[in-house]
């Protein structure tokens, strides 16, 4: 009966759109993005978590420009694109991964955030979960037309497409085959 509900819950999940929300605050248009995908493995969590950690081989940017070693460690700096980078903040064995999206400035918009790989398991089934969640900063006096994309269904699946149909998809053919 669980690993009914995890999976009902799973599906559910995977059609909410991404959030974005205002920072309470007097200070420009800043905002909050925050998105989240998952899916399941039908392998237990100690079979799972090792690829998990092969982030380079489902995930190219966290490679790091050397295909034999795809493995993360902690205090690794990722460089995902333009000025932005990402930090192996800490590995929990078996649990989770936490990464810090390090401060950047683009076209005059500042960000910074979290994210987090986590595993589950139920039933022999294992639950992979990415959480991402950026603060976006906007002091300028013009409209932000990147938050206007960051808002548009276009954008979410985009991002749908990028992190759950292609990266968690190739996790979880890795760890199923």
């Amino acid at each position: 009966m669980k690993i009914i509900r995890f999976v009902i819950l799973s599906v559910l999940a995977s059609h909410v759109f991404a959030q974005v929300s205002n920072v309470e605050s007097n200070l420009g248009d800043s905002y909050y993005y925050v998105d989240h995908f998952e899916i399941i493995i039908d392998k237990p969590a100690n079979e799972v978590w090792p690829h998990v950690l092969e982030m380079g081989k489902w995930m190219p940017w966290m490679n790091q420009g050397n295909p034999k070693d795809s493995q993360i460690s902690e205090n690794d700096r990722v460089h995902l694109y333009g000025e932005f980078y990402i930090e192996v903040v800490k590995i929990i064995p078996q649990k989770m991964i936490l990464l810090a999206n390090l401060p950047a400035v683009e076209e005059g918009e500042e960000s910074q955030g979290v994210a987090m790989v986590s595993i589950s398991e139920s039933n022999g089934a294992t639950q992979v979960s990415m959480f991402m969640s950026r603060i976006y900063n906007w002091f300028e006096p013009e409209i932000n037309s990147k938050r206007a994309t960051r808002e548009s269904v276009e954008f979410y699946n985009q991002r749908k497409s990028t992190f759950r149909d292609n990266f968690l998809a190739k996790l979880k053919q890795l760890a199923e085959t």
